[in-house]
């Protein structure tokens, strides 16, 4: 599991600040908690030298820094966006005109990238619910942050734990698919080596979590790679990425590969264009070589 850092406390400072001074105090405070994250941390700094490496070819603390910087804004956005949704601005990119011709649910690749959460505030999901598959792990202490600052209930996001067990969750998948609903289910980071898959990722045989695919696969629904990267403050582009739908004149498990690997592809497009919009902060290359 991924240690969390951060606490109720420094939130609702950021918060305070953003709420006396907009933005730019916003960025004043963050700019001392960055600061202190990135002189004590550097186990994470390891694991980001490698990616970076793989990434762009060069690494130090500058960028480090950066990153860290631009991880302290989303993680915030994606708390304030909550409570003044009305200030956020989320554009669609490469999206299609689906909601009126697909009936049976669709499945979104959610990921490590930007900010997965404002999704919820896309005018054209505005009225259909997304499922999010994922294990709520959130400190206490940053939950009860969250319920404070929560602005109108949004019931358009709505959260599968994956604690509840396996059978509980496949029922309300195959729910909300029958509902002609969205579930969401992260890819880019798997559970355990039995619900993982290999694919190539910046130029390294790792694997992800091969879950999504093979419930897609199942479900016989579209799949979407949807990566909500942050342009500026107060905005955000949702770039859609349709998968190719699944060859079922070959092997179950070799048509999964193909889409896992088509989506990999994708992603590391993205990274390699916004290598600092990509939050796996831990060994990812380590943990995730396959054996």
């Amino acid at each position: 599991m991924v240690k969390q850092r951060g606490s109720g406390k420094g939130l609702y400072i950021v918060y305070l600040f953003f709420r006396l001074f907009g933005y730019s105090g916003l960025r004043f405070v963050l700019a001392f908690v960055v600061l202190y994250f990135s002189l004590t941390t550097p186990a994470l700094k390891r694991s980001l030298r490698e990616y970076y490496i793989l990434c762009t070819g060069k690494f130090n603390f500058r960028i480090y820094y950066h990153h860290l910087f631009t991880f302290a804004l989303v993680f915030a956005d994606r708390f304030l966006s909550k409570k003044f949704t009305e200030r956020y601005h989320i554009h669609a990119q490469n999206q299609r005109p689906y909601l009126s011709t697909i009936n049976k649910g669709v499945l979104f690749l959610f990921s490590h990238v930007g900010d997965w959460s404002t999704c919820g505030l896309l005018p054209s999901e505005k009225n259909r619910p997304i499922n999010i598959v994922m294990h709520e792990v959130i400190k206490e202490s940053i939950q009860g942050f969250g319920k404070f600052i929560e602005g109108k209930p949004q019931n358009i996001i709505r959260v599968i734990d994956l604690s509840e067990g396996p059978i509980a969750v496949a029922v309300r998948i195959a729910k909300a698919f029958q509902n002609g609903e969205i579930v969401a289910m992260m890819a880019d980071r798997f559970l355990t080596r039995e619900q993982s898959i290999p694919v190539i990722f910046l130029g390294k045989r790792v694997i992800i979590n091969k879950n999504p695919f093979e419930v897609a696969y199942n479900r016989d629904v579209p799949v979407i790679a949807l990566l909500s990267l942050r342009d500026k403050d107060y905005h955000y582009n949702a770039n859609y990425y349709w998968l190719t739908p699944y060859d079922r004149t070959i092997p179950k498990e070799e048509a999964i590969a193909v889409a896992a690997q088509e989506y990999a592809t994708i992603l590391e497009k993205v990274v390699q264009e916004h290598p600092d919009q990509w939050f796996n902060h831990y060994d990812f290359f380590e943990v995730a070589s396959a054996s």
